[in-house]
């Protein structure tokens, strides 16, 4: 799990998404506790703005996510 493969699923899903939503789309497998951890280590960053749902939290890409994304995607393909 990168994290631009991770802001890619948001930035393709353009919505909220709960993170087990998050872990079907990944192409590994990953723990559930990982995966949480992970975003919320990306929502302190700013990379991902979260809200809460009946009692869930779900999260979709920020300005600056996207921003990051936009770099890290140039960056890989400079190399």
């Amino acid at each position: 799990m990168t994290k631009r493969e991770v802001l890619e699923i948001f930035y393709q899903n353009e919505r909220y998404l709960a993170p087990d939503g998050l872990r079907r789309q990944l192409r590994e497998f990953h723990h559930r506790s990982s995966v949480y951890s992970y975003l919320f280590r990306l929502h302190k960053q700013g990379l991902l703005s979260r809200q809460r749902f009946d009692g869930r939290i779900a999260y979709r890409i920020s300005q600056r996510g996207i921003k990051r994304l936009d770099f890290l995607t140039r960056a890989e393909d400079q190399l």
